[in-house]
């Protein structure tokens, strides 16, 4: 049993809370009931902020995800606050961008000759919360 604060495998059982199991970290001593994250898994957020560069309404996009408009703007305005410097690309020619200079990008792409590819990276742990946004030169 993995603890979903420190992600060491040292959860114990720890009782009942509600008819649920309840679990304890030896590691960090957190508590904890829910084994499964609540919510949208986080490539879907980051779909959901692509979208909204692109230029698709948040409301659009409220319905193709069946959620509230303020969820997706609580989504798009998570995704531009600093989260801290961002890690160094290993990818040749790849270049990590924030939302502003996505949309910056976006708004220039068609009166600029350069070219590139916009990717998504999401990890393979779905419910880390580190997803990058970022352009391919070609």
């Amino acid at each position: 049993m993995n603890c979903p604060r420190c992600k060491r495998e040292n959860a114990v059982k720890n009782g009942k809370a509600r008819e649920r199991q309840r679990y304890k970290c030896k590691s960090c001593g957190f508590q904890f009931t829910r084994l499964t994250s609540r919510g949208r898994p986080p490539w879907q957020r980051a779909l959901a902020v692509f979208l909204y560069c692109r230029g698709i309404s948040i409301s659009k996009i409220a319905r193709m995800f069946s959620v509230s408009p303020s969820t997706v703007f609580k989504w798009i305005r998570k995704f531009g606050t600093p989260l801290g410097p961002t890690p160094e690309s290993d990818t040749d020619g790849a270049v990590l961008l924030d939302d502003a200079e996505i949309s910056q990008y976006l708004k220039t792409q068609s009166e600029s000759h350069e070219s590139g590819k916009i990717f998504v990276v999401i990890p393979e742990d779905v419910s880390s919360e580190n997803v990058v946004v970022g352009i391919k030169r070609d």
